[in-house]
């Protein structure tokens, strides 16, 4: 007498309601008396990992599934999922199921496995096995001129190639950046490489940005006789459109998208200038007395900027173009950030965290340069410059309240800007 196994015992299902389904199972197939095994007889999961509710799991960990007995092993693997939906293999360690990713997980992402969606609670969610989330990480530069990616519970996760000014796809899933005046994409696995500009464009393409909502990524094209204007790329398409025309003899630095993606900031000789996504109705939001010494920072929601002046952190209302200054006099006061908790982060004596309204100004470090906040704001990196190598500098994380550091890496001092994924949509992954 075969029996299908195809009856699992979670641990949300006592005893009684397990035999029921066994029962249930046998009607309508087989005429058989009833029976009753014991429990340990009913296959049950045993154990997974990660662990329901894991955090920074490891991007290339396998996961595990142990069951109680020996499982048919087609219909499981048939039956696994998961959200966001991954390539992989399956083997088998005795009782238990391991699935291999065949490329590293996304980062900043919360993945949901679970046995088909048969399954579902009253609200129609399917029944997770379990819930886990990536760590954030970064791409940056290193010493050698290569593009590193950087987990932040790791050191150097993998080397890419050869590119400078790297940053993340909206989707955390590839890598665009400028090379040999182009600007280029290649995924996190380091495949797929792809030039996105024609090579007979007659301006060199530099410091990509990312739309958060859409395809867009802009960059600073430079011409020959050192004019330099603002440009987008579609990036399914390639059809790349010229928002700005500037022909004065000046750089142009700091190019960040709102938040919404619907807005195009950047910085122009000490003026920061915001702008439709199309290039229409610019602004300046910064006075000829009053200029950005270094950059500037969208808030959280998408209707203030954040930059330093001479001496102080000061923020500007992008439609009504008030201007507040929010920290003390410092001479020093440098690069800033400004995370999705409303708080500002910025260079001075090392480094200082400021509420958005300007209260409890407090230094967390003492050294300390290039601050940014790593998704929510519960940690940012920074970077501390060799004084024996004035080419290099160690990459740090520091958690916001200042009592946890480690360093994670080095990076090009040339090119030491850092880019950290962002945490993406939980709600996507119940409803693939």
């Amino acid at each position: 007498m075969l029996l299908k196994k195809s009856c699992f015992k979670t641990k949300i299902i006592n005893l009684k309601t397990s035999v029921f389904m066994l029962v249930f199972c046998l009607m309508g197939v087989l005429f058989l008396p009833v029976l009753v095994f014991a429990q340990d007889d009913i296959p049950y999961i045993k154990a997974i990992i990660p662990e329901f509710g894991s955090l920074d799991v490891d991007t290339r960990a396998p996961i595990s599934i142990e069951f109680s007995v020996a499982m048919d092993k087609k219909s499981v693997e048939k039956s696994f999922m998961i959200f966001p939906k991954v390539e992989g293999e399956f083997t088998w360690n005795k009782n238990t199921l391991i699935f291999t990713p065949l490329k590293p997980l996304l980062p900043s992402t919360s993945y949901f496995v679970t046995f088909n969606f048969d399954i579902k609670a009253q609200n129609m969610i399917p029944l997770a096995l379990t819930v886990f989330t990536t760590p954030a990480q970064a791409v940056c530069v290193g010493p050698e001129g290569k593009i590193n990616i950087v987990s932040i519970n790791t050191d150097i996760e993998r080397v890419l190639t050869e590119g400078y000014n790297p940053v993340w796809t909206r989707d955390n899933n590839s890598i665009v950046y400028d090379f040999e005046g182009k600007i280029w994409k290649i995924d996190a696995d380091g495949k797929n490489k792809t030039n996105l500009i024609a090579d007979e464009i007659d301006y060199i393409a530099s410091e990509p940005a990312c739309n958060p909502a859409s395809v867009l990524i802009a960059f600073i094209g430079t011409n020959q006789a050192g004019a330099a204007n603002i440009y987008t790329l579609e990036s399914d398409t390639l059809i790349i459109r010229q928002l700005t025309a500037f022909f004065e003899l000046k750089a142009i630095d700091c190019l960040r998208w709102s938040p919404d993606g619907l807005y195009i900031a950047f910085l122009r000789d000490g003026q920061i200038w915001i702008m439709n996504q199309d290039g229409q109705n610019m602004k300046k939001l910064t006075t000829d007395d009053l200029k950005c010494k270094v950059n500037f920072s969208w808030s959280p929601g998408g209707t203030k900027i954040a930059f330093t002046g001479e001496k102080n952190v000061w923020i500007g209302d992008v439609y009504s173009a008030q201007l507040k200054k929010i920290s003390f006099d410092n001479p020093k006061t440098g690069r800033l950030d400004w995370s999705m908790n409303n708080q500002i982060v910025f260079e001075g004596d090392g480094m200082t965290i400021i509420e958005a309204d300007g209260s409890n100004e407090i230094q967390v470090a003492s050294a300390g340069k290039n601050p940014v906040w790593i998704n929510k704001g519960a940690y940012l990196s920074y970077i501390l410059p060799l004084p024996a190598d004035e080419n290099k500098a160690q990459l740090w994380i520091l958690s916001a309240n200042g009592l946890m550091k480690k360093k994670i890496g080095m990076v090009d001092l040339k090119y030491s800007r850092i880019t950290w994924s962002k945490q993406l949509n939980k709600t996507e992954l119940f409803f693939p």
